[in-house]
C-alpha cells in the first residue's frame, strides 16, 4: 500500500457527502504501537489527543508514521489555541485539527485561518514531512486546503450562545460537541442527561444544517452511538484506546466470574 501521507483525498468529507457516518476514536496513550493496532480495525479516523494525554511532539511524529501505513485519516487535537501547534501538526502530515474550547466566532476564525493556506487562511509554509521532505511541495500546497478538516469543539454555554456566529465562519468544517464540559458549564456537574444538553445538541445540528457544517460528537458509551447517528450527527467518536483496553479487560474478567 502506498504511504497515505501522499493521498490528498478528503475521505471524511466525501463519506459524509454520501450521507454516511464517519466513525473514529481518540488515542490517549500517545503510543504508536497502540495507534497502529487501532488503525488496523477499520476506523475512518483516529485522533491523536495532545490535550488529554502526555503525547509529545516526537510521539506525534511516530504515531503519524504508524498511521500512514493504513487507510485511516489522522487527526490531532491540540491542547490550546496555538497557531504554532496547528501548523506543526499539519506540517507533520495530519489531515485535520481539533481545537478545544472555542467560545466565540473570533476565536474560531483565528484558529481556522491557521489551518489553511491563503487565500482561505494564513498558514505558514513549513511543510517538511507533509510535502514528502520537499519532493512533493507543489502538489502538497495545491491540495492541502482541500484535504484538511477543521474541527471546533462546542463545549460551553458561551459557545452555545455564540453558536450562530461560530457556525457562520467559512473555514469551519465540523462543530464537535463535548458534552461533559458543556454540562459542567451549565452547572450540571458533568451529567449529560438533562434538557439543557438535549436542547444544545439540537441547536448544534440545526446550525450545522443551516451553514453547511458537519455535526460531530463523542459517544460516551456504545449504547448511544446509533442514537447520535439517528439524531443527525455525522462525525462520531466512539471511544478511546484506554477505554477500549479497560472494557476488554473487564469483559475477560467477567467471563471468569471475577
Amino acid at each position: 500500500m502506498d504511504n497515505t501521507l501522499f493521498n490528498y483525498e478528503s475521505k471524511i468529507k466525501d463519506k459524509i457527502a454520501r450521507d454516511e457516518i464517519a466513525i473514529g476514536a481518540f488515542l490517549l496513550s500517545g503510543n504508536s504501537f497502540v495507534a497502529e493496532a487501532m488503525a488496523n480495525s477499520g476506523l475512518d479516523w483516529i485522533l491523536i489527543d495532545m490535550e488529554a494525554s502526555h503525547a509529545s511532539k516526537e510521539d506525534v511524529l511516530h504515531i503519524l508514521q504508524a498511521l500512514n501505513a493504513y487507510d485511516v485519516t489522522p487527526l490531532i487535537r491540540i491542547p490550546e489555541h496555538s497557531k504554532h501547534l496547528i501548523e506543526f501538526s499539519l506540517d507533520l502530515g495530519a489531515r485535520g485539527i481539533m481545537i478545544p474550547k472555542v467560545d466565540t466566532a473570533a476565536e474560531a476564525l483565528k484558529m481556522a485561518r491557521a489551518c489553511y493556506y491563503p487565500p482561505m487562511g494564513d498558514r505558514g509554509m513549513n511543510f517538511i514531512r507533509a510535502s514528502g521532505f520537499y519532493k512533493r511541495s507543489a502538489t502538497y500546497v495545491k491540495n492541502a486546503n482541500g484535504c484538511t478538516l477543521s474541527i471546533f469543539q462546542i463545549e460551553s454555554k458561551e459557545s452555545i450562545d455564540h453558536l450562530e456566529s461560530i457556525a457562520g465562519v467559512k473555514q469551519v468544517d465540523v462543530l464537535f460537541m463535548g458534552l461533559g464540559d458543556l454540562s459542567s458549564s451549565y452547572g450540571l456537574g458533568g451529567s449529560i442527561m438533562h434538557k439543557e444538553i438535549e436542547d444544545a445538541k439540537r441547536k448544534v445540528i440545526d446550525a450545522c444544517n443551516r451553514y453547511g457544517k458537519i455535526p460531530g460528537i463523542f459517544a460516551h458509551s456504545k449504547e448511544v452511538i446509533r442514537e447520535y447517528a439517528d439524531e443527525g450527527f455525522k462525525f462520531i467518536g466512539i471511544g478511546n484506546d484506554i477505554k477500549f483496553i479497560n472494557q476488554g479487560l473487564d469483559d475477560s474478567l467477567k467471563s471468569f466470574g471475577l
